[in-house]
C-alpha cells in the first residue's frame, strides 16, 4: 500500500473564508428556510465561519435560531448522504446527543439545524483550560453510545463503504493533490513514503480495521466536533459516518490529545526527536486525566468493547497526530524540527501499539461498569 492513499482530497479540504453577506450569493439556503415557514434570512445578524462548507448560524425574521450548512466540494453528494443518514440511525436522537436537524433539501444539499447560540467547542475549551475530566468522560459516553448501535440495523441506513483513511485500495497521491500540496506537505510524504515499517504498520492496522467487528463510527472525531451547550455537551458534523472500526473514533479522541501535547512544547525551532520525546511525554501525563475519564466512559457505556479495540485505537492515535501534522503543513513550506519529530513519535506508536497503550490512557478499567464519582464529575456534569 502507498501511504499516500491515506492522504486524499478528505484530509486536505480548501478551507473557505465566507462572510455572512455571501448568503445572498445562494439564494437556494434562503429558501429552504423560507419554505419551512422560518422566515427570511438577514445577513445583517448573521454569523458566517471558515470551513470547507459555507454556513451561516443566526436568526431568521420569525425569531427561529438556526445553523446552515450547504455541503459542497469534493464528494459532496456521498458527505450529503451520509450527514443525512444519522437522523435515521436507530435511536440516534434519543441515545447521542447532536444538534437537530430541522430541515433539509436533497437537491442544493442544504441543512438546517437547530442553533445551539453560545456554544463553546471543545477545543476552544480546551485551549482556554475549561475542558473538564467530567466533559472528557461525556464525550467518551456519547461516542461509546454511536458505537453500540446495533450494526445489523444501522447498515439498512448508513455507508458502508471503507473511509478514506487509511485503507487498503484507491490511487496513490494523485496529480491534483500534487500541485495543490504545500512545500510542508511534499517534504512530510516523502519522509512516510521512505519509511517501510511505518507505511507496513498503517497497511496492518488497515487490514485489522477491516477484519474488526463495525459499528456506526464518526471517522473525522476532533474535540471541535464537540459543542458545550448550557450544561450539555452535543456531537456534532456526521459527513463521514458510516459503519466502520470504532477504534478510529477512540484513536482520534485520543490523537487529539497526543497532538495538543505536542504543541505545548516550547522551543526554538532546533528540539531533535530525543529533546522531544520526553517533552511530549510529560505534556501527555499531564493531560492523561483527559485520556483516563474517556476511556472510562466510554468502556462503561459499551456492553462488550472488543479486546483489540484499544489496541487498534493506539494505532489510530499515532495515525490521527500524522494527519494533524499534514492538516496544519497547508500553511508552510517546510517541516519544522518539532513536526520531524512527531512524525517519528507517531511512527513509534503506529509499529508498536500494545507497547503504547499505558501512555495513551488506553488501559484504565470501567470499575464495576460505573464511571468515576469525582467532585468533578459530580459538580461539572454535562449530561443536561
Amino acid at each position: 500500500m502507498s501511504l499516500t492513499e491515506g492522504f486524499k482530497e478528505r484530509d486536505m479540504p480548501v478551507v473557505k473564508e465566507i462572510a455572512a453577506s455571501d448568503v445572498r450569493a445562494v439564494p437556494e439556503v434562503g429558501a429552504v428556510v423560507e419554505r419551512h415557514g422560518w422566515g427570511a434570512l438577514d445577513a445583517g445578524g448573521l454569523v458566517a465561519f471558515p470551513g470547507r462548507n459555507e454556513n451561516w448560524a443566526g436568526r431568521t425574521s420569525a425569531g427561529v435560531g438556526v445553523f446552515v450548512k450547504k455541503i459542497d466540494g469534493a464528494g459532496a453528494a456521498e458527505r450529503f448522504g451520509r450527514a443525512l443518514s444519522f437522523t435515521r440511525l436507530p435511536q440516534a436522537g434519543r441515545g447521542v446527543p447532536s444538534p437537530e436537524c430541522l430541515g433539509f433539501d436533497r437537491e442544493s444539499r442544504v441543512m438546517v439545524f437547530e442553533l445551539l447560540e453560545g456554544a463553546s467547542t471543545g477545543s476552544d475549551l480546551a485551549r482556554d483550560g475549561r475542558f473538564t475530566t467530567a466533559m472528557a468522560c461525556k464525550a467518551g459516553r456519547i461516542v461509546g453510545l454511536l458505537h453500540r448501535t446495533p450494526a445489523v440495523k444501522a447498515a439498512a441506513v448508513l455507508d458502508t463503504s471503507a473511509p478514506s483513511w487509511p485503507r487498503l485500495d484507491g490511487p496513490a497521491m494523485t496529480a491534483d493533490a500534487f500541485t495543490a500540496a504545500s512545500g510542508a506537505q511534499l517534504e512530510m510524504y516523502g519522509l512516510v513514503q521512505n519509511d517501510t515499517a511505518l507505511v507496513g504498520a498503517v497497511t496492518q492496522l488497515a487490514e485489522a480495521s477491516l477484519r474488526a467487528p463495525k459499528a456506526p463510527a464518526h471517522c473525522d472525531l476532533r474535540l471541535d466536533q464537540f459543542l458545550l451547550h448550557g450544561r450539555k455537551l452535543y456531537l456534532a458534523d456526521w459527513e463521514e459516518l458510516r459503519l466502520a472500526d470504532p477504534a478510529r473514533d477512540v484513536g482520534a479522541y485520543v490523537g487529539e490529545w497526543l497532538h495538543r501535547s505536542l504543541r505545548a512544547i516550547n522551543g526554538d525551532g532546533t528540539l531533535t526527536a530525543a529533546e522531544v520525546l520526553p517533552r511530549c511525554v510529560r505534556e501527555l501525563e499531564r493531560r492523561r486525566p483527559y485520556l483516563d475519564a474517556f476511556w472510562t466512559g466510554y468502556r462503561a457505556t459499551v456492553d462488550t468493547p472488543d479486546p483489540r479495540l484499544a489496541s487498534r485505537a493506539a494505532g489510530y492515535a499515532g495515525w490521527h497526530l500524522l494527519d494533524r501534522i499534514l492538516a496544519a503543513g497547508r500553511e508552510h513550506a517546510r517541516l519544522n524540527a518539532l513536526d520531524r519529530a512527531a512524525i517519528g513519535i507517531a511512527g513509534r506508536i503506529l509499529r508498536s501499539p500494545d507497547a503504547h497503550r499505558a501512555a495513551l490512557g488506553l488501559t484504565t478499567p470501567a470499575q464495576d461498569g460505573s464511571v468515576n464519582t469525582t467532585r468533578e464529575h459530580r459538580t461539572a456534569d454535562t449530561s443536561g
